[in-house]
């Protein structure tokens, strides 16, 4: 029995010893998250799936970041990521954190810089008050709450901010990794990762580099605003020379495509979901049930409806998505008419459609020409009443009377012919 008790305390113990290990091998393990490019909606949703992902294993992160700036919406969305962590994030400038990537840096609990980085530069654009107020708001609660200058961060934002021996004139402030350092915006610089991550006290730690998919960069791309904006000027584009042309080419071809990575980016980025293309879908039966309707009606009202709102819903917020819409209304109404011209004088419109009347002086018919039967005799072969048929000079065609019943075998004459049709009457005896 003390045997049975001896080897269960021992197995417990070895169980405690071997979780010990493991628990300790889990926890040296830092997560070096890239944070390259623009800030926009993608770049948004990665940071926040890697940061949960890392408190789902109890594991730091540290941002390393090289941005020039982006979108403030998204910004301040990935500050309420960093910030509401349950695991500790901080970052390393390795070459740029300006405009929207100081408040991503200050957010941090802890930020080294790279010798040769910047930080700053971080003026709205539209640099109207309201907005200026609002970003500077921002700015100076994140950097409130890490205990950091909030004049000196504000500053980077508002060039009317003067700060004696910090500040000259009017200009955005824009810090060294050296004037940074000295101001305690960051905690120091670093030349290399392993000795920014000396510094943050994650020596030794097993460095988890998670770089950004070639998904999210390609979201990225699509979904930033001036990307966005030329592909669905160029979609609409594309679908207006593709109306005016016969049948369906390559513009129509490229016009799906265009829309096809308008709204790929979307549901790259995360903020657009199944439905929004379905109404785009939806839009584009309703145009073409309209088309084969006489006129403008119910179908063509929808069609606009469903487009409009899909468009609106694979956005990432109503202000760029009349940005989008302005740029491509706009851009196709000035671009149409000068592509028309551009390729009517390279000589590509009459392979892409129909210009000229096809007129009868111009030596063009529709039909083969045949010789007028008008004043021509016959006998009728079948009751005519209107319609039935009769034999003239010989030949068996199927005519009508101008209105008459006639009986077969009475004598007509033919009293007009056009293509396809002939027109006879009774002869009356005298």
């Amino acid at each position: 029995m003390k045997r049975i008790v001896y080897i269960a305390i021992m197995a417990v113990a070895l169980m405690s010893l071997f979780s010990g290990i493991v628990l300790a091998e889990e926890a040296d393990s830092v997560v070096l998250l890239e944070v390259e490019g623009e800030v926009n909606a993608a770049m948004a949703a990665y940071i926040d799936d890697a940061i949960s992902e890392a408190e789902d294993n109890g594991t730091p992160v540290v941002l390393m970041i090289d941005t020039y700036g982006g979108q403030i919406i998204e910004a301040d969305k990935i500050k309420k990521s960093i910030m509401e962590a349950d695991v500790p994030v901080d970052c390393y400038i390795t070459r740029n954190a300006l405009s929207a990537g100081v408040l991503i840096s200050i957010s941090c609990e802890n930020i080294i810089m790279d010798e040769d980085a910047v930080i700053g530069a971080a003026e709205t654009i539209p640099n109207d008050e309201k907005t200026l107020a609002t970003w500077v708001g921002i700015l100076e609660s994140a950097a409130e709450a890490r205990g950091r200058d909030t004049q000196v961060i504000a500053a980077m934002a508002d060039k009317r901010i003067d700060i004696e021996g910090v500040t000259e004139g009017d200009e955005l402030l824009t810090l060294s990794a050296s004037k940074a350092k000295e101001l305690g915006i960051s905690d120091g610089t670093a030349s290399t990762t392993e000795k920014a991550l000396e510094m943050l006290g994650y020596e030794g730690f097993a460095a988890n580099e998670q770089n950004m998919s070639f998904p999210v960069r390609v979201a990225q791309i699509l979904t930033s605003t001036a990307v966005a904006s030329l592909l669905f000027l160029a979609a609409i584009v594309c679908m207006g020379i593709e109306i005016f042309t016969a049948g369906f080419g390559i513009f129509g071809i490229l016009s799906i495509v265009f829309f096809a990575l308008y709204f790929g980016g979307s549901f790259l980025a995360g903020f657009a979901e199944w439905w929004s293309l379905a109404l785009f879908v939806a839009g584009l039966v309703f145009f073409a049930i309209e088309m084969a309707v006489p006129g403008f009606g119910v179908f063509g009202i929808l069609g606009f409806v469903c487009v409009g709102a899909s468009l609106m819903f694979a956005s990432r917020d109503i202000k760029s998505f009349l940005i989008i819409l302005c740029v491509g209304l706009v851009g196709a109404i000035i671009a149409l008419p000068l592509l028309f011209k551009l390729f009517k004088k390279m000589g590509l419109i009459r392979k892409l459609s129909l210009v000229d009347n096809m007129m009868v002086d111009q030596g063009y018919s529709s039909h083969e020409h045949i010789e007028s039967l008008v004043g021509k005799h016959g006998v009728a072969l079948t009751v005519l009443r209107p319609a039935g048929s009769a034999k003239i000079d010989g030949v068996r065609y199927s005519v009508l009377t101008s209105g008459a019943y006639i009986d077969k075998g009475d004598e007509v004459v033919v009293v007009a012919h056009t293509p396809g049709r002939i027109v006879v009457d009774i002869v009356e005896l005298g």
